[in-house]
C-alpha cells in the first residue's frame, strides 16, 4: 500500500503538521527534524498527491491560452509549442478562442476566472485590451501578451516589430522594381495595423503619395468565403498591381488562389508576398515569399514571463521586441520595367 503522510509522521516521530511543513515549504523547522522527515519519506518511498500538494499551495498547476482563431495555422501552432513548452515543466494548458470578437474574448476571460487556473497567456488581439486590463486588475491573475500590446499597465508583453518586418517586405518588392503594390488586409488586429502602417512608410518614402497608395481591407468572413469583390476596382484601374501583399501567409495563399481565377500567373504576371512564415507557405506551388515571424522565441519568451510571475518572481525583462526576416521563394521576382 502507498504510504501517507501519517505513516511519514510515525517513523520520523513527529505531528503531522510538521511533515506538512516539510514537503509544503510552508513553515520553518529544524535542520534534524527537516533529516528525518525526508529519511522517512525515502525509507517509505512515500509520494505526495499532485493535487492535494497544489491545493495546499493554492496553486493548480495550470494556465489558460487565449487566441484570436485557432483555425489560423499561426495560432494553432502558437497553441501547440505554448502547450509543449508547460507541459514539460509540469503544466496543463486550457486553450479558449476569441474569434477575434471581444465579446466572445469577455466570455473568454470569464471562463479564466472560473477555471481557477495560474496564469492567462493572451496570444493575438485588438489594440483595446480593455477586456485584458479589467480582468488582470480585478482578478489579480499573472497575465503575459503576445502580438499585443498594452500601455500604462503592468502586464508583460513579447511583440513583433511588425512595422519593420512590413517595410522589409515593401522595400524588397520595390527593390524588385514593383511600384503598383497593393496591400490587402482585414484591419482588425493590432500586428495587422502596424504592418499596414509600414507597408504605407515604405512607399511613402518611395515617394508615393497617400492617395497612391492602395489598401484593399475586408472583413474577415470575407477573406474565408472567398468573396473578392473589394479587388474588383484595383484590377480594372488604368494602372492595375504588380505585386500584392497580403498581411498574413494565409490572406496572400487565398490571393494566389483569386489570381490564378482571373487568369493571372504566379509570379509571372503578379508578385504576391506574405507575413509570418506558417508551414505550408514553404510547400505549395508556387512557394511563398514572406516574412519570417520567431514564433518560437516569442512564445518561450511569453511563458517563460508567465512562469516567473506565478513563482513571485520578476522577469528579466517584461517588454520584449523580436525581430523578423524575409524568407524569399517562389511567389515573387523581378520586373525589367518599373511602373510608376
Amino acid at each position: 500500500m502507498q504510504s501517507t503522510i501519517i505513516d511519514i509522521a510515525r517513523y520520523a516521530g513527529v505531528s503531522k503538521s510538521t511533515v506538512s511543513r516539510v514537503l509544503n515549504e510552508s513553515g520553518p523547522t529544524s535542520a534534524m527534524t527537516r533529516r528525518k522527515v525526508l529519511e522517512a519519506v525515502e525509507m517509505l518511498n512515500f509520494k505526495p498527491n499532485a493535487v492535494a500538494r497544489h491545493l495546499a499551495r493554492n496553486r493548480s498547476n495550470s494556465f489558460s491560452l487565449i487566441v484570436q482563431d485557432i483555425r489560423n495555422p499561426y495560432y494553432a501552432y502558437a497553441s501547440w509549442y505554448a502547450e509543449r513548452i508547460l507541459s514539460g515543466f509540469g503544466f496543463s494548458l486550457d486553450i479558449l478562442n476569441a474569434d477575434n470578437n471581444r465579446s466572445l474574448e469577455k466570455s473568454a476571460l470569464e471562463t479564466v476566472k472560473y477555471r481557477r487556473v495560474d496564469g492567462l497567456l493572451c496570444i493575438g488581439g485588438d489594440k483595446d485590451a480593455t477586456n485584458i486590463i479589467d480582468f488582470h486588475v480585478r482578478e489579480g491573475i499573472p497575465v503575459v501578451l503576445v502580438d499585443r500590446e498594452v500601455q500604462g499597465y503592468d502586464i508583460p508583453t513579447v511583440n513583433l516589430d511588425n512595422v519593420f518586418g512590413a517595410r522589409l517586405a515593401t522595400d524588397y518588392l520595390f527593390d524588385l522594381g514593383h511600384r503598383r503594390i497593393v496591400f490587402a488586409t482585414s484591419d482588425l488586429t493590432l500586428p495587422e495595423r502596424h504592418r499596414m502602417e509600414g507597408f504605407i512608410l515604405s512607399c511613402q518614402a518611395k515617394g508615393l503619395a497617400q492617395e497612391d497608395i492602395p489598401v484593399v481591407s475586408m472583413s474577415e468572413d470575407a477573406w474565408a468565403e472567398g468573396g473578392f469583390a473589394a479587388f474588383e476596382d484595383v484590377f480594372h484601374s488604368a494602372d492595375p498591381p504588380t505585386a500584392f501583399f497580403g498581411s498574413n501567409d494565409i490572406k496572400a495563399l487565398r490571393l494566389i488562389r483569386l489570381l490564378r481565377r482571373k487568369g493571372y500567373s504566379v509570379p509571372e504576371d503578379i508578385s504576391v508576398i506574405g507575413y509570418d512564415d506558417i508551414d505550408i507557405s514553404s510547400i505549395v506551388v508556387p512557394s511563398l515569399t514572406t516574412i519570417h515571424q520567431p514564433i518560437n522565441e516569442m512564445i518561450e519568451a511569453g511563458t517563460s514571463m508567465l512562469m516567473d510571475l506565478v513563482e513571485g518572481r520578476e522577469p528579466i525583462s517584461s517588454r520584449e521586441i523580436a525581430k523578423p526576416w524575409l524568407v524569399e521563394r517562389e511567389s515573387t521576382r523581378s520586373i525589367r520595367q518599373a511602373r510608376c
